[in-house]
């Protein structure tokens, strides 16, 4: 996966939450400007803060004891506030909930204001999704037998 100095251009939240996408740009002359495209699965749980001027530094694996330890009264905050699906005021219950789903937590550190943590099963890069589809040709089809 390629994200480290690249700036988020956008994400996207498809799948009724059940999907992120992180949509990324290194673009840095003289070189010619390069995508990559990150995608969360099976999203349970995702939180982004400031993402405007965001330059990604990393995003790492971290425990689901530490994400629970470190974000556990915010989460009961944002429960209240948004609600959060399975929360459980007893972090070791949530913490087993979430591991006995399979559940893994990243934490997306930017060197200019943003943070992230998600809470998902799966992260994939997928930017040669979105690389196949603009090589799609658009040539005119009068005269070909194979469309």
């Amino acid at each position: 996966m390629r994200f480290h100095d690249f700036h988020l251009s956008g994400y996207s939240v498809r799948k009724f939450g059940g999907e992120i996408l992180l949509h990324l740009i290194y673009d840095y002359p003289p070189r010619p400007p390069e995508e990559s495209h990150i995608r969360f699965g099976d999203v349970e749980f995702y939180h982004f803060v400031h993402t405007g001027g965001a330059i990604m530094l990393d995003i790492a694996e971290v425990s689901l004891s530490e994400f629970v330890g470190r974000f556990g009264d915010r989460m009961s905050q944002w429960d209240r506030q948004h609600g959060i699906s399975r929360w459980d005021d007893d972090r070791a219950r949530y913490q087993a909930a979430l591991e006995s789903d399979s559940l893994r937590v990243w934490e997306i550190a930017s060197a200019v204001g943003f943070a992230g943590i998600v809470v998902a099963k799966t992260i994939q890069d997928v930017t040669s999704e979105y690389h196949q589809r603009s090589n799609i040709s658009l040539q005119p089809t009068a005269g070909r037998s194979d469309v």
